[in-house]
């Protein structure tokens, strides 16, 4: 995913279950390059590298807060 700015709007699809949510950036933590190579999966779907963090109402408009990490499309289109 290319670099975005503060306020830019994406939706995000739970690869699990298909449903989605439309959030905007609202900043860039640092130290991302950590996260490389980490891994969710739900069955056979798998997903790798935390690309974002949402808030709380926005995940578990998407998954149960505790799923913790989820495989995840981000549309930016």
């Amino acid at each position: 995913m290319s670099r975005r700015t503060c306020g830019f709007r994406h939706a995000t699809t739970n690869l699990c279950n298909g449903k989605r949510v439309v959030t905007s950036i609202a900043d860039c933590g640092p130290q991302t390059d950590l996260f490389c190579g980490e891994r969710a999966c739900c069955g056979g779907t798998c997903a790798a590298n935390r690309l974002l963090d949402l808030t709380p109402a926005a995940f578990s408009a998407i998954a149960s807060l505790s799923a913790g990490l989820i495989p995840a499309n981000i549309d930016v289109g």
